[in-house]
């Protein structure tokens, strides 16, 4: 059975400000990210090629946990 997803806030160098990137079986998926028009997913091709088959709910819920995060950051000041 495989494991549900999991949201990690990272601090990527190349980026303003925080994200948060989403695992599936420890593999990185997607980040969610902080754009001047507001949030965006940027999603990422399965190692091998795989489609991603992903739980419809988890994936809702893990987006959710995103966007609730990263609401949070206070994107006034450019660190």
């Amino acid at each position: 059975m495989s494991r549900a997803i999991e949201v990690l806030v990272a601090s990527p160098p190349e980026r303003d400000f925080l994200t948060c990137e989403l695992l599936h079986n420890d593999e990185v998926f997607a980040e969610v990210r902080i754009e001047s028009s507001g949030l965006a997913v940027e999603l990422r091709p399965r190692h091998g090629g795989a489609a991603w088959d992903l739980d419809c709910n988890e994936l809702i819920k893990a987006l959710t946990e995103a966007k609730s995060v990263l609401s949070d950051v206070d994107t006034s000041v450019i660190v």
